[in-house]
């Protein structure tokens, strides 16, 4: 009767190491991603900087040409104005 007491015991041992280890090596495992996907995450959101800043610049060149249209516009429909006569 003592020997199935003792199986069941180191059953037991057995299981719960084994889980304890299990979960040891899914830790590093999922650290070593978690830290690579942060990585991935960070150049991500660097590249975006990247991008916003060029979409603002672009921005800024395509206002500034809009303003010298209207500006050489305005010049045109000014020089086109026709003269009043004197009479």
């Amino acid at each position: 009767m003592t020997i199935p007491l003792l199986d069941t015991l180191f059953d037991l041992l057995s299981a719960a190491s084994g889980a304890l280890v299990g979960s040891l090596v899914t830790a590093l495992v999922n650290r070593g991603k978690h830290r690579q996907l942060s990585d991935q995450v960070v150049l991500g959101r660097q590249e975006l900087e990247k991008v916003k800043l060029e979409n603002e610049r672009l921005l800024d060149v395509i206002r500034d040409k809009e303003n010298t249209i209207m500006q050489m516009q305005m010049e045109i429909l000014e020089s086109d104005k026709p003269k009043k006569r004197r009479k």
